[in-house]
Formats: structure tokens, C-alpha cells, sequence
């Protein structure tokens, strides 16, 4: 285990991400970083779709964007495992009518199963399965129902170029499949809408500790140009870092340095449910790629009631719209976001 530590430890070195972190006050440098094709990828698919019962924590989540004729819409679904027991989140927000619909469950073990051969994670409420060309995923709302079938397309994104990070005072395995043409149903209060769209499925399982993150804020941001970026700005309690992955739309991928999000967020709203004050606009600054885009949420209110044991309460997860410049031309998309953390103000 110690020398997989080292090794991985290099190849992040290699690819800039295991050195000093860019200070919030600071501009990154323009530098960035074009991953060597020989890195291990320590991610082997389709095998590690499937559960890795070693792992104490493991999530398969889920967001996309859909629309129904002249509605559009975002979901989210997420199937956690970890030791606070398996758990499902879902939600549909309605782009049209500014509505946002969610559940949050947990469930014991023998309620569950999670295959360590293949994909196949059902819960009562929720499940995910089938091949990377055919997936499966059904979800219960209270108020509605999410039934959809997921096709992968291109290659899948490593975040930090290899497929393991360092995350919180451990490691994570990490990858996306942001590229997911979609096709299936939503029902919404009796009202089924047939709907098409592209979806992001992202995977991570490790372990690490949760009370070294103070926040963090994620992105799954799909531009029009077909650049899909995933970016993070993680918060932990001695320093940040901030850095964006691009899976490029010819298959390149670029790791890149960016400034830290919090600095340009704004129109906060607080949650009366939590307290939560979230940002619902983002600027997304990566110098190195001359990316300077506005992210916004379309609904404010998006928050999920998430309540964990020592942690802080609640989950913001926002269907987004995205606008701005990239490698210094006009640009459009859209992006799911996610707040995690202490928000409170």
C-alpha cells in the first residue's frame, strides 16, 4: 500500500496537482498541464462500474439535462454507500415552472444490493444498471419518477489525469462519463414527459476523512462547443485548491490550475430549511485556457436535505445555464453544481 501511495503520489506530481496550492488571493499561472498517454490509469473499465466492497465509501451519481418538446429539464440521482448505510438522493427540477422536486432515503443493508461484478445497484427507491452502452437508471420521487436509459459514447474523463486523488487526508478513485445520450421518461405529479438529452455519470470510491473538508463546490459543465469540464474547488481546513479537468471533444484531456471559485460567487440564498447560505452564480476563471464563464443556477432553490452525524446539514444541487468566453471565443452550455460543506454566513 505504501509504494502504491508513492507511486500515485508521482504521477500527481507530474501532472501539477501534488504541489503548492495556488493561493485564493493569487492568479494561477497560465501553465497547463497535457497528461502523458503512458500514466497508469488506476480506473479499469467497464470492470470498475461495478461495487468495491473494500472501499468504506462509494457513490454512483447522476445529473443530466432533458427536455420534453419546449420543457427542459434537470435531474439528479445519487446512490450512496458508506458506513451512515446506503442511501439514495434524487431530484427534478422544472426548468419551465421554476419548480424543484427531491427525496432524500435511507435504507438498511438487507434492503439493498450492489454487485462487485458488474453494474447492478438497486435500492428500494432507486437503481442503476446494465452495460456502459445501456444503462438502466429508475428513481422514485414523491412527486414524480425519473426512468431512463444511459448510452456511453468517447472516452471517460480522469479527473487529475489518472483516476486516483488525493482527497481529505486519504485517496479517492475518481472517473466521469460525461458524454451519456439520454432517452426515457419523467413524471412529474401524474404528468410523464418522453425526453431526450445527454447525462454525466460520475464515480468515486476510497476512503478519507470527512472532517478535514470545511466545503467544496463541483461542477459538471457541458459547453457547446463539446468541451465537458469537470472542476472542483475543494475547501479542507489548512487550504484550497482549485483545478478543472477537460475532456477535450477529439478525446485530449487537460488538467488546469483556476482561480478559486468562493471569491466569485454570489446572490447568496439562504435556506429556511438549513440555514445554508448558498451562492447561485459562479465565475469559472481558467487563465491557462483563456475560460472566463458565468455559471448560474436556473431554480434557487435546489437544496437537498441531507443530514449526516457531525457534518453540516444539507446539499445544494443546482441545474445551471453557462455563458461567457472560452479559449477566447463566445461560448454557451450547461452545468450541474454542487455545494457541499459549510455555507452557513
Amino acid at each position: 500500500m505504501r509504494r502504491k501511495r508513492l507511486t500515485v503520489a508521482l504521477c500527481l506530481i507530474a501532472i501539477g496537482l501534488a504541489g503548492p496550492v495556488t493561493p485564493a488571493s493569487a492568479t494561477p499561472t497560465a501553465k497547463v498541464s497535457q497528461p502523458d498517454r503512458g500514466f497508469p490509469k488506476f480506473v479499469q473499465l467497464p470492470a470498475d462500474q461495478a461495487n468495491h466492497p473494500s472501499s468504506p465509501i462509494e457513490w454512483w451519481y447522476v445529473v443530466g439535462h432533458v427536455q420534453a418538446g419546449d420543457r427542459r429539464f434537470g435531474y439528479e440521482v445519487t446512490i450512496n454507500r458508506s458506513s451512515a448505510g446506503p442511501e439514495v438522493h434524487a431530484a427534478i427540477t422544472d426548468e419551465k415552472n421554476g419548480e424543484h422536486y427531491s427525496t432524500v432515503e435511507r435504507f438498511p443493508a438487507e434492503k439493498v444490493s450492489f454487485s462487485a461484478s458488474k453494474l447492478d445497484v438497486r435500492t428500494p427507491k432507486a437503481s442503476l444498471t446494465g452495460p456502459m452502452e445501456a444503462m438502466t437508471l429508475q428513481a422514485a420521487l414523491p412527486d414524480g419518477r425519473i426512468e431512463l436509459v444511459l448510452r456511453h459514447s468517447g472516452p471517460a474523463l480522469y479527473p487529475g489525469g489518472t483516476g486516483l486523488i488525493p482527497f481529505a487526508d486519504g485517496q479517492s478513485h475518481y472517473y466521469s462519463l460525461p458524454r451519456l445520450k439520454t432517452s426515457g421518461h419523467l413524471t412529474i405529479k401524474g404528468d410523464t414527459h418522453a425526453v431526450r438529452g445527454e447525462s454525466w455519470l460520475d464515480r468515486q470510491w476510497g476512503d478519507w476523512e470527512w472532517s478535514k473538508i470545511k466545503r467544496w463546490t463541483w461542477m459538471a459543465v457541458r459547453l457547446g462547443n463539446g468541451d465537458r469540464l469537470n472542476v472542483w474547488d475543494l475547501v479542507g481546513t489548512v487550504d484550497e485548491k482549485a483545478y478543472a479537468t477537460i475532456l477535450h471533444r477529439d478525446g485530449r484531456q487537460t488538467i488546469a490550475p483556476m482561480v478559486p471559485l468562493v471569491k466569485n460567487a454570489g446572490r447568496h440564498w439562504r435556506s429556511p430549511l438549513t440555514g445554508q447560505s448558498y451562492p447561485t452564480r459562479w465565475k469559472v476563471k481558467i487563465p491557462g485556457l483563456r475560460a472566463d464563464l458565468t455559471v448560474r443556477s436556473l431554480v434557487t432553490d435546489q437544496e437537498l436535505d441531507i443530514r449526516y452525524p457531525g457534518q453540516p446539514s444539507g446539499m445544494y444541487e443546482a441545474d445551471s445555464a453557462v455563458t461567457g468566453s472560452y479559449a477566447g471565443r463566445p461560448v454557451s452550455g450547461q452545468a450541474y453544481v454542487e455545494l457541499y460543506g459549510d455555507w452557513a454566513r
